[in-house]
């Protein structure tokens, strides 16, 4: 039986919403909700969303890789090697999203979901979220995409404890080493201050979100770009439809409204 729709896109407004609902397996990825997380970022590109949300029913993030399709591709290396590249296509896109996207983490969040988390922009997390990263164990490599923004996220000496160790990380652990961005008190908390940050980038200029977006992909090196063209965007921006509307909002003491802008 597909679990294609597993994974749920609302788009409410200015904001996408994307969920994991698998909950009885720990919201375990499989090939086909990777395949429908892929073309749920396709469908959010081409709208009008200005901020992404991704959550997760249940107690639980994600737990990584389904363990029964797992047992199934075992004598099948075409099919896992298959399976690892898109999900390596579909957590690079989720990272190249122009739009500003955050993961509320609850419970477990290994593996795969490790890699979902790292790739938004933004991981707010409860008490109880707890982090690992295993490949070791099954006599895996790391990629070298998920290796640079783990690395990018909590540095390259946590990155190597995370990797090496493959040991269990707690949430506050996983806030001191910047791997949770925003610590929650509980679970309507979570969604509450999540809700309120996706509000607020709804609110701010689509165009300087994704260019800070590209300007950072650059220093971290998940997404090469020429660094003169963002230079000239950074100057650009000055004779820009959002700097004029920003700038009049702010003299004026009034909220500023841009216009939607798709890439």
């Amino acid at each position: 039986m597909s679990t294609a729709n597993a994974v749920t896109l609302v788009i409410d407004g200015a904001i996408a919403r994307l969920s994991i609902d698998r909950p009885a397996q720990r919201n375990a990825m499989t090939h086909a909700m990777w395949q429908a997380l892929g073309e749920h970022l396709k469908t959010i590109r081409s709208s009008d969303a200005r901020a992404l949300m991704l959550s997760s029913t249940g107690e639980h993030f994600c737990a990584g890789a389904d363990i029964a399709e797992l047992r199934s591709q075992l004598a099948d290396p075409a099919a896992l090697r298959a399976n690892a590249q898109l999900v390596q296509a579909v957590q690079a896109e989720l990272a190249a999203m122009p739009i500003p996207s955050l993961a509320l983490i609850r419970g477990a969040c290994v593996g795969g979901g490790v890699g979902l988390a790292v790739a938004c922009d933004l991981r707010l997390a409860t008490p109880d979220a707890r982090f690992a990263l295993t490949p070791t164990r099954l006599g895996l490599h790391y990629s070298l995409a998920d290796t640079r923004r783990l690395a990018a996220v909590i540095g390259l000496a946590r990155a190597r404890e995370m990797l090496l160790t493959a040991a269990l990380v707690d949430a506050p652990t996983a806030a001191a080493w910047g791997l949770v961005s925003r610590l929650c008190e509980d679970a309507a908390t979570l969604d509450r201050e999540s809700l309120e940050q996706a509000s607020a980038w709804t609110q701010a200029s689509p165009d300087a979100l994704a260019c800070t977006k590209r300007v950072l992909a650059l220093l971290d090196g998940s997404q090469p770009a020429a660094e003169a063209d963002l230079s000239a965007d950074f100057l650009a921006a000055f004779d820009g439809p959002d700097f004029r509307e920003g700038a009049s909002a702010f003299l004026e003491k009034r909220p500023a409204h841009f216009p939607d802008k798709k890439d």
